[in-house]
């Protein structure tokens, strides 16, 4: 007879594998988590110093509640470590009239009344003085936007998963896994072996990999970020100053810019990056080219802002056909949970889907609609 080491083996901890290991351990579930690397890192897809955090979601209203639930818990976890992990500065999102966009963020806000103001081109002019919209443009101000800390989200989350008993493995990468109806194995690279009742994969860009019998379709796309010390006005790009906010300079095509949190203002082309593989993936290059592209958008619309480049980072989505999430059992094992391949969009959501998981996992379902993140909808 096998002797299981674990209730719940976790393999990945960042964003949702940690959330996940705090709210399986702090409600008695013995846990064990892995990860390749040692986290808070910069290899995967859960840093950055600081992410976008939006309630009015153009991606589909489906997301509101479950982003919702996840301020309630990132302010909680605030509370609960006294370390800042939530920052609200407000969110502008602008694009053309009548975009696809602003018309989702609307649709969102009406179906669940997310606080937003409308504004014109004008407005947006003469509210921040460093913004510059065309005039065939217009925004909405979702109210209850700005950043979370992931660095400090992730370690937080471990932190808390280690006093409730969570077992955590750093430096260990899963390179095989088998479950029958009564026992998960994990084998690591070094080739130690350990046993639960039941596993979850939430390996994000690696998570294809250790799921090859699912033939999930997942591309892993390269991210560049740049962190920019502004040309001038300085002091209106400091988070009391300036929203997050986000310009459609095509037609589903974005960049985003977020406040000055210390590191310089971060800004970055939302997807458009080249394919890669998370294994050989080189994250100290950037190219010449991928910093020029973002440049000359910002300067259409924030011309103050691209001065000297102050740090930049790689980083990778793993997107979806759909560009929706996964949160699924796997199709042959009831005990195996696949959590959030997450299209560029996950972090936000990183708590939430951490407490989605303890719910699924211990009664079988979530207060949740999860249906738009199925597995059998690719097959």
């Amino acid at each position: 007879m096998v002797n299981k080491n674990a209730d719940v083996l976790v393999i990945g901890l960042g964003a949702h594998g940690s959330a996940a290991t705090y709210n399986l351990s702090r409600n008695g579930l013995k846990v064990i988590g892995f990860d390749a690397y040692h986290p808070p890192h910069n290899m995967g897809s859960s840093h950055g110093q600081a992410r976008v955090i939006r309630k009015a979601y153009s991606e589909g209203p489906h997301y509101v509640p479950l982003v919702s639930r996840s301020y309630d818990l990132f302010f909680e976890l605030q509370e609960l470590t006294s370390t800042k992990i939530i920052h609200i500065t407000g969110g502008l999102q602008v694009g053309r009239k009548g975009s696809l966009r602003l018309s989702s963020i609307k649709k969102s806000a009406e179906i669940h009344g997310c606080e937003i103001e409308f504004m014109t081109a004008d407005e947006v002019r003469s509210t921040w003085n460093i913004f510059k919209p065309e005039d065939d443009m217009d925004a909405v101000l979702d109210v209850m936007g700005g950043a979370v800390f992931p660095e400090r989200v992730i370690d937080a989350h471990l932190q808390l998963a280690r006093i409730n008993g969570a077992h955590l493995k750093f430096n260990h990468k899963i390179v095989k896994w088998d479950a029958s109806s009564s026992i998960i194995r994990v084998e690591t690279e070094s080739g130690d072996e350990f046993f639960g009742d039941k596993l979850i994969i939430s390996a994000g860009a690696w998570a294809h990999k250790l799921c090859l019998d699912l033939s999930l379709p997942l591309s892993i796309e390269r991210q560049v970020l740049f962190w920019f010390n502004p040309i001038s006005d300085n002091d209106m790009f400091l988070p009391g100053n300036s929203p997050n906010h986000s310009w459609e300079y095509e037609p589903g095509h974005t960049i985003y810019i977020q406040p000055n949190y210390g590191r310089g203002v971060k800004a970055a082309i939302h997807h458009d990056g080249l394919e890669v593989d998370p294994d050989t993936l080189d994250r100290n290059n950037v190219l010449g080219s991928e910093e020029k592209k973002l440049r000359s958008i910002i300067r259409r619309y924030v011309p103050s802002l691209p001065g000297e480049v102050v740090d930049r980072s790689v980083c990778m989505y793993t997107n979806t056909p759909d560009l929706e999430f996964v949160i699924d059992f796997h199709p042959e094992h009831s005990n195996v949970l696949i959590l959030s391949p997450c299209s560029g969009h996950g972090f936000k959501f990183s708590p939430v889907v951490g407490e989605i998981a303890f719910n699924l996992l211990t009664e079988g379902k979530s207060e949740f609609d999860l249906t738009p993140f199925s597995i059998n909808r690719f097959t």
